[in-house]
């Protein structure tokens, strides 16, 4: 069982298109159940295309709705240390990875027993 991402964005840094992977049929209806208990929101972690200049990057849904390109005066108040950083909802990967260690526990606990082998590719 492991996490896999497609990429990041490139505003906010975060993980897209998160996907759970394993291959055993048990762990997927854990899976399953463990959402159900647990949900997490992904919506806003999809992966849209934004034109930056002349060049296409990836952002994510938040980015791509939200985004806008920051004035002179904004500008001046980052080199100085003022203003507000730019807050992306799109979950991170401290999120994610915390969200992650509760469902290898869970399925630790409800899988009779089995080894399970763990990667992460975030």
């Amino acid at each position: 069982m492991y996490i896999y991402c497609k990429g990041l964005c490139h505003v906010c840094q975060n993980p897209l298109d998160l996907f759970v992977k394993c291959r055993n049929y048990e762990t997927k209806e854990l899976i399953r159940k463990y959402r159900k208990i647990r949900p997490i929101w992904l919506h806003n972690n999809y992966k849209y295309y934004k034109f930056f200049g002349l060049k296409v990057k990836n952002v994510c849904n938040y980015c791509f709705k939200n985004f806008k390109k920051p004035s002179i005066s904004e500008l001046k108040g980052r080199e100085i240390g003022k203003g507000n950083q730019y807050m992306s909802r799109s979950l991170t990967k401290e999120d994610i990875i915390l969200w992650y260690i509760g469902l290898q526990s869970y399925v630790s606990k409800h899988f009779h027993n089995r080894e399970i082998l763990v990667y992460n590719d975030i």
